[in-house]
């Protein structure tokens, strides 16, 4: 009872080996679009974008170190994420809850402070993104940056388009 299968190859052989390296071609295009591989996205035009970055629990003093025309390095990546424009400090502040109350304040916390860093950069702008040397501009990324002599965690708050 020894019985070999024989396979013999047909025409919906060669229509599902066809379907799945389209299927292939296609997925990895999708997945290198955005690193410049693909080609699925439209090049687009070069643009200068303002925005808001908010460093938070900095110690106090640290804001004075951050300078206009300074530029500023993401600390992961290592990339430049721009020039800052202008700088406001105003107290770092945190919500607490009284134990006894049960109210939920807002208290300033002491020998620290926020910053909004108001940040200016030259993007390329396609349909789906800001990228900068592959820094993306996106609303509420949360960053670790570093500038000359200070470094702060923070978020991007607000985008421009200049």
């Amino acid at each position: 009872m020894n019985r070999k299968i024989k396979w013999k190859f047909n025409l919906l052989d060669a229509v599902i080996i066809i379907l799945a390296l389209a299927a292939g071609f296609a997925g990895y295009h999708l997945i290198n679009a955005d690193r410049g591989g693909g080609g699925l996205l439209v090049s687009g035009s070069s643009v200068t974008v303002r925005y808001t970055l908010e460093l938070y629990d900095l110690p106090t003093g640290t804001a004075a170190l951050i300078l206009p025309g300074h530029g500023v390095m993401e600390v992961v990546e290592k990339r430049n994420i721009g020039t800052v424009v202008s700088v406001s400090v105003e107290p770092y502040r945190m919500t607490s809850t009284d134990r006894y109350t049960g109210e939920t304040r807002l208290q300033n916390v002491p020998d620290r402070e926020r910053a909004h860093v108001v940040m200016e950069i030259s993007v390329t702008e396609t349909e789906r993104e800001l990228s900068a040397s592959g820094f993306i501009v996106r609303g509420g990324e949360g960053l670790s940056v570093t500038g000359p002599g200070w470094a702060g965690q923070g978020f991007i708050l607000d985008i421009e388009r200049g």
